[in-house]
């Protein structure tokens, strides 16, 4: 594990517990979870973007027809139902299923097509920022 300034160790570790640097960083206040809003960005692809810089995952849904372009190698897992993938540079065409996890290269762009009706899918990647 890599040295972090930003970790209290409090147990489950045979190294030192800061016990008294994790009881002054608790505050046992009650609140509920962020709520952030998702935005639609084209037909079948809803962006979950959390107040964070590094991730953002966008959900495709049945009506998906591109697998857009994007900046950044990204990573794609198949919830439900399945599409055939299409590579029209290649020629190639690939069936994805549930289940299926791919690794999609930045720069990379395909058709999805031939989708069952309960497909779904989320892609998560750290998006560029300017």
């Amino acid at each position: 594990m890599a040295l972090s300034d930003n970790t209290i160790r409090a147990g489950l570790t045979p190294k030192f517990k800061d016990v008294q640097t994790l009881c002054e960083n608790l505050t046992y206040k009650m609140s509920g979870p962020p709520i952030f809003e998702s935005k639609k960005l084209e037909n079948g692809i809803v962006e979950y973007s959390p107040p964070v810089e590094e991730f953002v995952v966008h959900k495709l849904d049945q009506n998906v027809s591109i697998l857009q372009s994007i900046q950044a190698a990204s990573i794609m897992i198949i919830i439900s139902g399945k599409a055939l993938l299409i590579l029209e540079k290649e020629n190639l065409k690939e069936e994805i299923v549930k289940g299926d996890i791919l690794f999609i290269p930045q720069l990379f762009e395909a058709k999805i097509d031939e989708k069952s009706e309960d497909f779904l899918a989320f892609r998560t990647f750290t998006p560029q920022f300017k």
